[in-house]
């Protein structure tokens, strides 16, 4: 996330559950810096310094030439118009742009650096360099970048709309930067800054309602994350937005008062009832999820957040039956939907029935190809297909997927549960035991904890002497 995002440090969803069977619906909202990948367009090309439609047609023509990989004629048209205008942002900031939007950080920053060469006096080089170094955890190369940013900024003439953008993104990555070294009173000052300059900003009181939070000041900061959600209704309900906080804070009680003071609040909120289900579910008071999970598909039957939440709770709790139901509901509404069929390969692998059994492999090996560009869920992936291919007896396959993860220390709670599996089949009991205490020390809550408090229990008092490798 760039610091210029609209969600503050601390103002996320609430925490994601089961490590990665659970479904926040709640999202982070706003205009960031950088565009995400595929998503450019002519207002995130220009927008920021021009108001007028006078270069849409040259832009779009720019991005469809981008897109076609005709880099350079891309470039020709950009540098027409920017030659043209000179309101426009420069040439290169402009191609960096489009170079973001498909994830290419390395040419974008070339981009930037010629750009920061030829054209020194112009703020925006230096602020999105600043934006993929914080991205990037690179504070310290952040907050110089910021600094030089708004230094140019001071002095900028070129274009007063522009200016007010620079100053806007210079208080809040410095502000952000602060949050990052913990300097809550100079983080609150810059906001503060940028409150001044855009008044009607919903992210800034979203900020200015976190570092509050950290300065103790809890009262004014749930006014801010009113006060943000009065702007921008989209928001989550300020008492989530607070209870995130004290949850990361390590508050679980107040962080429920909170929860549960949203649900009064807005109860026919289908949001509000998913975010509630959620950290209920996290927090292992499943009847309170199931309850709040059963009023978001009261609200909505269709809903297909509100049927994978339900589905997991019912998977937790070893309902299978309404957990499969839930899923195939969830999968028949989104093929696509990773989660969905992800959850539904897991919860068809417990069945006996070899009909189920080789339908969660199917599911399961073309959810592993299908992911195989995203890092994230390709671990994800992997783990659920190591665990369909031992359900199905081929535990060579699925001890070699696990040892893979393991080795780049990418276990969750529920694929450390399948190691140890695999390990008391093979009679290394003390070592899967050892992986099991350590799971349920540090994981109160996944899918397969009822399971492996069970595995736990039968293997007694094993020792190193009992067996293993």
């Amino acid at each position: 996330m760039s610091p210029s995002s609209a969600a503050a440090p601390g103002t996320a969803p609430l925490p994601r559950l089961l490590r990665r069977t659970v479904v926040i619906v709640a999202a982070l909202v706003g205009a960031a810096a950088l565009p995400a990948a595929g998503q450019v367009s002519v207002q995130s090309m220009i927008g920021r310094a021009v108001s007028d439609d006078t270069h849409n047609d040259a832009v779009t023509s720019a991005i469809a030439r981008f897109r076609e990989r005709d880099i350079d004629g891309a470039r020709v048209i950009l540098e027409r118009i920017r030659s043209e205008d000179p309101k426009l942002p420069p040439s290169g900031v402009m191609m960096a742009t489009l170079w973001l939007s498909v994830n290419q950080v390395g040419p974008a920053r070339m981009e930037l650096d010629r750009t920061a060469s030829v054209e020194p006096d112009d703020p925006e080089a230096y602020l999105v360099l600043a934006d993929l170094a914080f991205q990037e955890r690179r504070v310290t190369d952040s907050a110089v970048l910021f600094d030089r940013a708004s230094e140019l900024t001071a002095t900028f003439e070129g274009n007063s709309k522009r200016k007010r953008d620079f100053l806007i993104r210079c208080h809040a990555g410095e502000a952000a930067v602060d949050e990052a070294r913990e300097r809550w009173d100079d983080a609150l000052g810059e906001i503060q800054k940028w409150v001044d300059i855009d008044p009607d900003s919903a992210s800034a009181r979203q900020r200015m309602g976190t570092v509050l939070f950290r300065l103790g000041r809890v009262g004014e900061a749930l006014e801010n994350f009113r006060e943000a959600k009065k702007l921008d209704p989209t928001l989550r309900q300020p008492e989530l937005m607070l209870a995130s906080l004290h949850d990361q804070a390590k508050q679980p009680e107040e962080a429920r008062t909170l929860v549960q003071e949203a649900v009064k609040a807005a109860g026919d909120d289908i949001a509000v009832r998913i975010n509630a289900a959620n950290w209920f579910l996290v927090h292992g008071d499943t009847e309170a999820a199931r309850e709040n999970a059963a009023a978001a598909l009261e609200i909505d039957a269709k809903s297909l957040d509100a049927r994978l939440v339900m589905g997991t709770i019912a998977r937790v709790t070893r309902d299978f039956e309404t957990a499969k139901q839930c899923f195939e509901d969830a999968h028949t509404q989104s093929p696509r939907n990773y989660a969905a069929s992800d959850s539904l390969a897991l919860v068809l692998a417990e069945s006996e029935a070899k009909d189920d059994l080789q339908r969660a492999l199917e599911l399961a090996e073309t959810n592993f190809a299908m992911v195989k560009e995203n890092q994230q869920l390709q671990i994800a992936a992997a783990s659920t297909l190591a665990w369909v291919y031992y359900k199905n007896g081929r535990m060579a396959d699925a001890e070699r997927i696990l040892t893979q993860i393991a080795q780049n220390n990418a276990l969750t709670a529920d694929s450390a549960y399948y190691v140890a599996r695999i390990l008391v089949d093979k009679g290394d009991k003390p070592q899967a035991k050892r992986i099991l205490e350590q799971v349920m020390a540090n994981d109160p809550v996944f899918a397969n904890r009822g399971f492996a408090e069970e595995l736990l229990d039968s293997l007694g008092d094993v020792t190193a002497g009992d067996g293993g490798q």
